[in-house]
């Protein structure tokens, strides 16, 4: 029985060390703060790269064409999963395009809520300059009858 095409040395290490890599970014997502959707549909296409990992190590690595149920049968795995992959990615695309109008919108709406309150904050500044313009002991009937006197 012939080997696959490239050693299992060459493969395991960095498949190994892949799936260590997205076991970790699974585990922050958890912790970080993301939005739910963005948080399920990157932790679904990470557990798929996972579950990939070992599923080419053996299509490169042990499977051979020796026995062609099994490598024909890894090979479409291999493909479905990632062509799942690829709508995956798809997902998370039109997810962040929504996520991104969604704080558009929202800055959009605290931009106008702020110009609002400037307008409204110089508007009583200039009331208040003009009230203190007034600012007059006596009125001018009253001056007069003083001088009068």
């Amino acid at each position: 029985m012939s080997g696959g095409v490239l050693p299992l040395w060459v493969l395991v290490p960095p498949a190994a060390i892949m799936m260590l890599v997205l076991a970790g970014y699974v585990h922050a997502l958890r912790e970080s703060d993301v939005p739910e959707s963005r948080r399920r549909i990157r932790t679904a296409s990470s557990l798929v790269m996972i579950v990939l990992q070992p599923l080419l190590v053996y299509l490169f690595g042990i499977g051979n064409a020796s026995q062609p149920r099994p490598f024909v049968f890894t090979a479409a795995l291999v493909l479905g999963l990632v062509a799942l992959l690829v709508v995956l990615a798809i997902m998370d695309a039109i997810n962040n395009t929504k996520l991104a109008a969604q704080q558009r919108a929202r800055w959009r709406q605290e931009f106008k809520d702020m110009h609002a309150e400037i307008d409204r904050l110089k508007r009583e500044a200039r009331d208040e300059a003009r009230a203190g313009a007034n600012l007059r002991l006596v009125s001018g009937d009253e001056r007069d009858r003083t001088t009068d006197a």
